[in-house]
């Protein structure tokens, strides 16, 4: 009951202050200068061949390409495998042959996993797909390939494809250093990810002070992307989509909406990964199940339609627009 009390005089004070001011339209405001200086600069460009790319896009696009094919498509070569992983068949060590060893080496081998990871600080194989999986649906298959057809049209459809098939080698090439580089605490804590094998994997090569500072900068913006993306922008289609649907008015609504999914959020993630795992693992599963559902109900009843919409894709998919629309879809992905 306390809780609930908290939560009204919380909200309170947002209504009163929304009817007189318009409270989501301040912070919209408050916070604009800075949304627009920071797109400019991620957004920074260059001329090639007539057209303005953003230097991210390149580096991503051609980063993608290497590896797919450095990597002999490992999208396409090593989907069994990722099936298997994901299974739980590579949960214990005897699978793979090889014995154990203490979990403060770090050499990049299998010994060093944890043969029950759900009981000594890790998460299962399934369990971190579904943690991973939960902050991409919503941000990346529908607000990033609908942010792509509104401003590319069909043919935008076309390079968002192409991107994620190349985008998935990058993915797999980052996974890999991820555990490569890892360190692995006493009780079980794994500690990783790019700021490990910036810098350590760039220390092997000699370039201890780059791999240092690399290591850094992604941490910092890794808190940013996690205000922007991660925080800001699924908050805000949430909002929007329950104002719309629900008919909600008001100057403080948005700010409320947030508030509320603040708060649910808080309760998962102050439990810490495993908390995290738990309910994403049951959760993921069910989100995943309705929107092939959604989206199979919604192509068998146009199904006349799905011709004339592939005809569209390439049609329309080599044009300026196209490629702009894709950009933008691949950036916020």
């Amino acid at each position: 009951m306390k809780y609930r009390l908290l939560l009204l005089f919380t909200i309170l004070p947002l209504l009163t202050n929304a009817q007189e001011k318009g409270l989501d339209e301040k912070v919209n405001d408050a916070f604009m200068p800075l949304a627009v200086w920071w797109e400019g600069f991620v957004l920074t460009s260059i001329p090639i061949a007539g057209y303005d790319l953003p230097v991210v896009l390149i580096l991503l696009i051609f980063g993608a390409t290497f590896f797919t094919i450095y990597f002999k498509f490992p999208n396409i070569t090593r989907f069994p495998l990722a099936i298997n992983t994901v299974r739980g068949k590579y949960d214990e060590l005897d699978h793979h042959g090889v014995e154990k060893a203490d979990l403060n080496i770090v050499d990049g081998d299998l010994v060093d996993t944890i043969s029950d990871e759900s009981k000594d600080g890790e998460v299962s194989h399934f369990q971190a797909l579904a943690t991973a999986v939960s902050g991409t649906v919503g941000l990346g298959n529908i607000a990033g390939v609908a942010v792509a057809i509104a401003v590319g049209g069909p043919g935008a459809t076309f390079w968002m494809i192409v991107c994620g098939l190349i985008g998935m080698s990058t993915k797999f090439v980052e996974c890999t250093l991820g555990v490569k580089y890892r360190d692995v605490g006493e009780d079980g804590t794994v500690y990783g990810g790019p700021m490990y094998y910036l810098s350590r994997g760039l220390k092997e090569r000699g370039f201890t002070g780059l791999g240092k500072v690399l290591g850094i900068i992604f941490a910092v913006l890794c808190v940013g992307a996690s205000f922007g993306g991660g925080n800001a922008f699924q908050s805000n289609q949430a909002a929007v989509q329950l104002s719309t649907m629900l008919n909600l008015e008001g100057g403080a609504t948005g700010v409320i909406i947030g508030i509320i999914l603040a708060i649910l959020v808080g309760i998962v993630i102050i439990g810490g990964i495993k908390k995290i795992a738990s309910v994403t693992e049951k959760i993921v599963p069910f989100m995943a199940g309705v929107y092939v559902l959604a989206s199979l109900v919604i192509i068998f009843a146009n199904i006349e339609y799905i011709g004339d919409a592939i005809s569209m894709i390439f049609a329309g998919a080599f044009t300026p627009e196209a490629g702009l629309g894709g950009v933008l879809g691949v950036i916020i992905v």
